[in-house]
């Protein structure tokens, strides 16, 4: 892996910046008041197993961190998406209490992903209260995952107030399965985690590129993507449930016989790998939603 300080506009910012008049406008709404299959490009909504959890999770799932307007979660669910991606950190947890809002009706239906925040290493009862107030936040009893944020190095992956909180929460029934998030060490951080055998799903920073900008610190972020797909694959062979984020951060991908590049045929590039569960790309607009839904095809 290694970082720099390369300044460039990535996905997000450049869809900010051209698409912003588009959140919660025009290309179509979301009528139904729970989640349905849907004709997405021309085919249904696809699903697949998260690990050993037994959780079926669509393909593509809702990255809610940038999510501002409850209009484009309702289309999500509309759409046949049944992850949303969130936390506690983004926000200030005002993302947490917007998508318990929207959902309340449906909760059932959606799966939903929160992350207390990577500092809380060191105390059992900081962790344990961060996942009340996820909790309180999204208006419900249970999280399906929560996640330990950003895990960099074996000492924070299996700090040991980290597992006992996690533990703890599993066991009142607070959280039904646990997990991490990994932007940098990928490879090495899966493959302690399957050593340990604690976590059951991996939150994991890959792309057709093998690499990406960071949107908040600009730093340029890149690995061994022969090495880190070898790992994805024991984990999936282990039970661990995959995930992938930064998927759009590699840039358009153009298959063969395509016209030019798109972030859906990157999406669907990853999609190829069948040891990734879901996607979770940051969606803000109906624009975005709209073009990614079409990885599901």
């Amino acid at each position: 892996m290694s970082v720099n300080r390369k300044k460039t506009m990535n996905r997000k910012e450049f869809v900010t910046v051209s698409a912003s008049g588009l959140v919660g406008f025009g290309l179509g709404s979301c009528t139904s008041a729970g989640v349905r299959k849907k004709k997405t490009g021309g085919a249904d909504a696809k699903y697949r197993t998260l690990g050993k959890t037994g959780l079926k999770v669509s393909t593509v799932g809702f990255g809610a961190s940038r999510t501002e307007d409850p209009s484009v979660i309702r289309r999500i669910t509309g759409l046949g998406i049944n992850i949303i991606d969130t936390g506690r950190m983004y926000s200030e947890g005002r993302n947490e209490e917007l998508i318990g809002k929207v959902i309340r009706d449906i909760r059932k239906d959606i799966i939903i992903q929160s992350k207390f925040f990577r500092k809380y290493l060191t105390d059992t009862d900081q962790i344990l209260q961060s996942i009340d107030d996820s909790l309180t936040a999204l208006g419900t009893d249970y999280i399906d995952i929560m996640l330990k944020q950003s895990a960099i190095t074996t000492d924070e992956l299996l700090a040991p107030p980290v597992l006992e909180a996690i533990t703890r929460a599993k066991e009142v029934g607070k959280i039904r399965f646990s997990g991490f998030s990994t932007h940098e060490n990928q490879a090495m951080m899966i493959r302690e985690a399957v050593k340990s055998g604690f976590y059951d799903v991996v939150l994991v920073a890959y792309n057709h590129a093998g690499n990406y900008t960071h949107s908040v610190s600009k730093d340029y972020l890149e690995w061994d993507q022969a090495e880190l797909e070898r790992e994805i694959a024991n984990a999936a062979r282990a039970g661990m449930g995959v995930i992938a984020m930064k998927t759009c951060s590699g840039g358009p991908y153009k298959y063969p016989g395509e016209e030019k590049a798109s972030y859906v045929s990157g999406l669907r590039k990853i999609l190829e790998n069948t040891n990734i569960s879901s996607v979770v790309p940051a969606m803000a607009s109906f624009a975005q939603v709209d073009e990614n839904v079409q990885a599901m095809g």
